[in-house]
């Protein structure tokens, strides 16, 4: 019989209730896995179990939101594992998930994991350190690591929103040089990402088109520091409506050297990275197998 890894979140997002996992282990079991359920209860964990025992089964599912699946992909890029990974999204905003089309319904998105084949996906490297989807900083950035748990099981997204507006009144500016392949950019900014995805927050949309999971490149945005409130309204206005331009630098990279940046914060994945003078960032190409 085939083995299937099935490791859980408990406390991630609005969806704590045991029969949310029943119905997903019974799709598994109906597929023909002899499944091993882990329960995550610290942080790390996901990194550990997955580095222990994804070698050792034939499938790995993790559920929980976008943090622990950041663990366990992980543990599993450290190790080289190349088991398939699938992922069920139980988290307050699941922007990865989002970004990929899988389903939020525990049910659903089990029988899309053992009816699909897996694919290869990029991850980002920052500074040693592995990353899915995004690694970010500057406005709304620690909004996503700072809203306390409890907010977002109740509220789900909307606590993002409540938490965040506090940054509006604090708004700082990031001054940073990155050095890419072909260029250098250097100045003030509001916002600076390196994704993998078309959806980051709940605030940031890129057109699917534009955003391919495993082509070795992951997208660079940059928000110039707006000289007035009415700059800052025309740029959120390009934000969400997509119009990269003027004072929005969008493009694709395969590296990066960030300096200047000792006292700015990273948000990766929703998990907060304390600034350092230099970030080296760079695409892991074909990281792990991943059902999507």
């Amino acid at each position: 019989m085939k083995k299937l890894l099935f490791i859980v979140n408990p406390k991630a997002g609005l969806k704590k209730n045991r029969n949310y996992i029943d119905e997903a282990v019974q799709v598994f079991e109906e597929a023909g896995y002899k499944v091993g359920i882990k329960y995550t209860k610290k942080r790390l964990d996901g990194t550990n179990i997955a580095r222990e025992h994804g070698a050792r089964v034939d499938l790995v599912v993790c559920m929980g939101g976008d943090g622990t699946l950041n663990e366990v992909i992980q543990g599993m890029a450290e190790k080289e594992i190349a088991t398939p990974l699938g992922y069920i999204p139980a988290g307050s905003t699941n922007d990865f998930a989002a970004s990929l089309g899988l389903s939020s319904n525990p049910k659903t998105q089990a029988e899309f994991i053992v009816s699909h084949e897996a694919k290869p996906l990029d991850m980002g490297m920052f500074n040693g350190r592995y990353f899915v989807y995004t690694a970010s900083a500057g406005i709304f950035t620690e909004t996503s690591y700072s809203t306390p748990q409890k907010m977002k099981n109740r509220l789900g997204h909307f606590a993002y929103i409540l938490h965040g507006s506090r940054e509006l009144f604090r708004i700082r500016s990031l001054k940073l040089k990155i050095e890419l392949e072909h260029t250098t950019h250097e100045g003030k900014y509001i916002f600076a990402a390196i994704n993998n995805a078309t959806k980051v927050g709940g605030i940031m949309k890129l057109d699917k088109e534009a955003v391919e999971f495993n082509d070795g490149e992951f997208e660079l945005m940059l928000v110039e520091f707006p000289k007035n409130p009415v700059e800052f309204i025309r740029l959120a206005v390009k934000i969400f409506t997509q119009q990269f331009t003027g004072k929005i630098t969008l493009e694709k990279i395969k590296s990066a050297r960030i300096t200047d940046c000792t006292d700015i914060d990273w948000s990766l994945d929703g998990e907060k990275e304390k600034g350092r003078a230099v970030v080296d960032f760079k695409v892991i190409h074909d990281a792990v197998n991943f059902i999507y």
